[in-house]
């Protein structure tokens, strides 16, 4: 009569995977985790993005908002001061940065951006260094500090050094801080302005809105403004994958 005991650990060992199977079935679980982790980490990555430029968009609004009720209307802040760019340029920041929490002020110096912060930020979506706008934010007077949750701000009221101070005003943003991310037009670096005035054709005057973002328009990869606007309608950052594939009536996200 056979021991049940010794039957049943043969059963077991005829149903038993051998060391190859073993290895082979790891292997093929390495190779799927290693082609479907990084799209995981990606797409993990751009909805935190997303998510940092739609919440600092409604800090910002939020603070503007503030700010006009207890300062008046935007276009009459800079009367006084006209003729003085970094002057309105610090009265803008601070009049908007009174409602928010600011960890440090760098004034008009370095350290609450990226070493030589450009005018516009230093790289396209396609890699390529921004030469149109080489003056750098200090160069023409732009008041910088760095929030508590570590994003870049930078307040101007004119554009270029040879300009005289207005509306519209902008804000340059860096998602990451001075210290992290790409500095890379759409992936960490956004923009939103403020339009006072009727000749821009802007339906919401004095709102703070995405730096011409209400210009659809052809799909630009190289306006920061435009991919701004695109994060905030369409919540991803699809053009950094599929470009090509992307335009506003039909097809928002990557298919």
């Amino acid at each position: 009569m056979k021991n049940k005991t010794t039957t049943h650990n043969s059963r077991f060992i005829k149903s038993a995977f051998t060391l190859a199977e073993t290895l082979i079935v790891i292997g093929i679980i390495g190779v799927v985790a290693a082609l479907t982790l990084p799209n995981l980490n990606h797409a993990t990555g751009d909805k935190e993005k997303v998510t940092k430029v739609k919440k600092i968009y409604s800090s910002l609004a939020d603070a503007y908002g503030r700010a006009e009720a207890i300062y008046g209307p935007i276009d009459e802040w800079f009367k006084d001061i006209e003729d003085d760019i970094p002057a309105c340029n610090e009265r803008f920041a601070r009049r908007i940065t009174e409602f928010m929490k600011v960890s440090k002020d760098c004034r008009f110096g370095e350290g609450c951006f990226s070493s030589a912060p450009l005018l516009a930020p230093t790289y396209y979506v396609d890699d390529n260094l921004n030469e149109d706008n080489v003056k750098s934010l200090i160069e023409c007077g732009a008041y910088m500090v760095l929030l508590s949750d570590g994003t870049s701000l930078a307040f101007r009221t004119a554009y270029y050094k040879n300009l005289k101070p207005g509306v519209p005003c902008k804000i340059n943003v860096d998602i990451d801080g001075p210290n992290k991310g790409k500095n890379q037009v759409g992936n960490d670096m956004f923009d939103f302005s403020i339009f006072a005035e009727e000749n821009y054709e802007i339906k919401n005057l004095n709102t703070l809105m995405p730096a011409i973002g209400f210009m659809h328009g052809e799909f630009d990869l190289n306006t920061t403004a435009y991919l701004t606007s695109w994060v905030i309608e369409n919540g991803n950052l699809d053009y950094l994958k599929c470009p090509e594939e992307l335009n506003w009536e039909t097809q928002t996200s990557c298919r």
